[in-house]
């Protein structure tokens, strides 16, 4: 501060000496005139300079607590974002919803819970036309609960397979995940297949227990089976801390085309079959 002052004491008396050649020509140089201009100036100097600085030391701190709370705040909101990512695991691709539900489902058969399983087939048009026969074919309706440690391979889909699905991307026409409570909500759709086959081989088998053409037609007086299989979805809810199934559905309609004995050609429309899942055991 005091090195300040004393060269603002020297450069006011270089203007003081200046001026005071400026204005009176060639007269002599008076000194008690300007020592008294220098002390003014001076003392103006230093309250100026005292002053400029209060100022300048001020907003100073100001700027530093705004650049200080700034930064606070920014890595708050920083560390709020990255914890809201950490803590949100939803799946949300097509991608990830799909091998999310393909782990739950196969997780059954690993794990074997008990569960109870209902089962409902039955054509969504007029059937009464058929023979009785034919009809108690179509319709199905029964419901039966399994132990934990029962094995699912042939009672939960895709029957006859150590898993349960095998979907992929572009056997899903439509995809949704909902967040419940703690579980996640998901819903797959599947387009339109005609004969269909188990396993891997088509989009219905790589999910569900699908009906063949050559197990249809092992049945006596039905041969020529054709069957459009469309309007497929798997649905589950999922204990989003576990990733345990809660409950899940399969279903899927059929229009099928037959010869049948004595009937000859015959067409059924909107043959929906339907496999719920509940009470799970883990």
């Amino acid at each position: 501060m005091k090195a300040i002052v004393k060269k603002l004491i020297a450069v006011a008396s270089a203007l003081v000496i200046l001026c005071s050649f400026a204005s009176c020509g060639k007269e002599p140089y008076d000194p008690e005139p300007v020592d008294s201009l220098t002390a003014e100036a001076t003392t103006e100097q230093i309250v100026s300079v005292e002053t400029t600085e209060g100022v300048i030391e001020e907003t100073a701190e100001e700027v530093s607590e705004n650049i200080t709370e700034e930064e606070s705040l920014t890595e708050a909101e920083i560390t709020t974002e990255e914890e809201t990512e950490e803590a949100s695991n939803v799946p949300k691709t097509k991608a990830e919803v799909i091998a999310y539900l393909n782990d739950a489902l196969n997780a059954v058969k690993t794990n074997r819970p008990g569960l109870t399983k209902a089962y409902k087939r039955d054509a969504a048009g007029d059937i009464s036309g058929l023979p009785g026969w034919l009809s108690s074919i179509i319709r199905q309706d029964e419901t039966k609960t399994y132990q934990k440690g029962t094995d699912y391979t042939d009672i939960f889909p895709a029957a006859g397979y150590s898993w349960s699905s095998r979907l992929r991307e572009s056997d899903v026409t439509k995809f949704s995940i909902k967040e419940n409570g703690k579980y996640y909500d998901i819903r797959v759709d599947l387009g339109n297949e005609t004969n269909p086959t188990p396993g891997e081989t088509s989009s219905y088998g790589r999910c569900m227990s699908v009906v063949t053409v050559d197990s249809a037609e092992s049945i006596p007086g039905i041969k020529n089976v054709s069957m459009n299989y469309h309007n497929g979805y798997v649905t589950a809810r999922v204990d989003a801390e576990t990733n345990r199934i809660v409950r899940c559905e399969f279903s899927a309609a059929a229009d099928v085309q037959a010869t049948v004995a004595i009937l000859g050609d015959i067409s059924v429309s909107n043959i929906v079959s339907t496999e719920t899942f509940t009470d799970f055991v883990w």
